[in-house]
């Protein structure tokens, strides 16, 4: 996978099995894509019915730059522990456009929540 796309395409799957393509930062954490939404987003929804997807790398406006890979997600709290070196790795990574998101979230009183995509194969990393 292309690991200096800005974000990845993220597909979720609705109850009747459509898919619905969101464009997210993320980062690599210890084997697993690791990204921040809120809580109350539909992304979130639907992961908690089918724990499956998709993703690819692609640009701000989901312009495909990859392959898609199939991968499992896991919801975890922001007070979760592990969240933690995922958290510094966006906030290096994204900088201020990430800290504008964060402002929005906490003025929208939209609570985080982190997102861990496992991967079903390991593509090669390109060296960064």
């Amino acid at each position: 996978m292309n690991e200096q796309a800005e974000c990845i395409n993220l597909a979720t799957r609705r109850r009747d099995g459509s898919e619905v393509l969101t464009p997210v930062w993320y980062v690599w954490h210890e084997e697993r894509l690791w990204l921040r939404t809120a809580l109350q987003f539909g992304k979130v929804k639907r992961l908690r019915n089918d724990a499956r997807l998709r993703f690819a790398p692609c640009d701000w406006d989901g312009n495909l730059l990859g392959d898609w890979q199939e991968g499992t997600a896991e919801l975890f709290s922001a007070a979760d522990s592990r969240t933690h070196a995922a958290e510094a790795l966006l906030e290096q990574r994204y900088g201020e456009r990430r800290a504008q998101m964060s402002a929005y979230l906490r003025e929208q009183q939209l609570e985080p929540v982190f997102i861990a995509v496992t991967p079903e194969t390991r593509a090669p990393r390109t060296p960064e």
